[in-house]
């Protein structure tokens, strides 16, 4: 009998080696660093990638949820991959219980006949996806009553738990058989109940040394350092942006690249939100990385990495005519619009071109792979 290999079909029990807070005490933010061991795997990565993590849920909703529902937790029940399992430990490993969808909602409106949720169901789109914003199943199991006939009969109208993707924040040339993460811990109170991103608290609250967590290599093509080591490259990752960065510094260095590092980094205070602090001030003394930082609350009139942007334009069109590649990391709704708005900016003021120009040359940029971005 052949064992499949680990990958995505066959996630990899990775041992956790440490989990540690890049933040501190009275930050706004919750941001951790966290180990993995890969000895074993055969799993491979290149600085650019993400690390599919498949979270399990909080053993304390669980023992709620099915307590709400009157089901008993050794009930046997099968996982979504034909297995059996308990009840208890399929819902903390198998199945989705923290997001409602209108999928789900269907299912539950005629398990319990409620006339409410059938009438939300064939109404207003926006009035559903308000309802459905921060419910889990556990509101509906409290809300909504259902006598499900079995345990069975209630995973059956659950979804698999998905694996959740992260920037790998570690070059596999640095820490060979090791996986860095850095992330933002999501934590929000909806209808007086304290909850969190499922796969952000796992890894803050439920991960310990020793205990193991399914991972698999997602790869990203479409972010990779230059081939040529001696090309410049400009990094803009503010916040949990940063972590692909942390793998493009350690391979460079790792490398023996000789092309210069910029990056620009942003957080609320440099008090609590300096992440990877003493990385950063080595690098700096060491001439190997240029470091523009934004405090965006320390002081009175906010300042972003764009504003940064706007701020070094000479030196960073400078940067870009010597053959710079530009990358982008984080938030794509507002962050990653400002900072390309930014880099028309430059563009147009330091390199003395139209808008249509500008918009030319940012569009060569990517056509010859030198803007990529890895936004979410």
């Amino acid at each position: 009998m052949t064992t499949e290999p680990y990958g995505k079909k066959n996630p990899f029990p990775a041992p956790v080696l440490s989990v540690k807070h890049l933040t501190g005490e009275g930050s706004p933010k919750e941001t951790i660093h966290i180990e993995y061991s890969l000895d074993g795997a055969g799993m491979v990565y290149i600085a650019g990638d993400a690390l599919a993590v498949i979270p399990a849920n909080d053993h304390a909703l669980v023992d709620t949820l099915i307590n709400t529902l009157g089901l008993r937790p050794d009930a046997q029940v099968t996982t979504p991959e034909g297995e059996t399992a308990s009840l208890k430990d399929a819902l903390v490993n198998n199945y989705d219980i923290t997001n409602v969808n209108k999928a789900l909602l269907t299912k539950w409106a005629a398990a319990s006949g409620s006339q409410e949720l059938e009438s939300l169901l064939n109404g207003d789109k926006e009035a559903l996806n308000n309802f459905l914003w921060g419910r889990d199943v556990l509101d509906l199991a409290t809300e909504y009553p259902v006598s499900f006939e079995s345990a069975e009969a209630f995973v059956g109208i659950l979804k698999k738990i998905m694996p959740r993707l992260y920037s790998i924040a570690s070059s596999p040339n640095a820490h060979p058989e090791e996986v860095h993460l850095c992330v933002g811990a999501v934590r929000y109170t909806a209808r007086d109940r304290k909850r969190g991103g499922v796969c952000s608290t796992y890894m803050a609250d439920r991960l310990q040394p020793g205990h193991t967590a399914r991972v698999f290599v997602h790869t990203n093509k479409n972010f990779r350092l230059p081939e040529d080591g001696n090309t410049p490259i400009i990094m803009v990752g503010p916040g949990t942006g940063i972590a692909p960065f942390r793998a493009f510094w350690e391979e460079r260095i790792a490398s023996g690249a000789k092309g210069g590092n910029w990056l620009f980094f942003g957080n609320p205070y440099k008090a609590t939100d300096f992440c990877y602090e003493d990385e950063l001030a080595k690098l700096t003394a060491d001439g190997r990385l240029k470091l523009s930082v934004a405090w965006s609350r320390d002081q009175e009139k906010k300042v972003y990495v764009q504003h940064l942007m706007v701020q070094e334009g000479e030196e960073l069109w400078k940067w870009l005519e010597n053959g710079a590649c530009f990358y982008v990391c984080g938030d794509a709704s507002r962050m990653a619009k400002d900072v390309d708005a930014a880099l028309h900016e430059v563009i147009q003021t330091w390199g003395r071109k139209s808008p249509e120009e500008a918009t030319e040359y940012v569009a060569d940029m990517k056509e010859h792979r030198r803007y990529q971005r890895d936004v979410y």
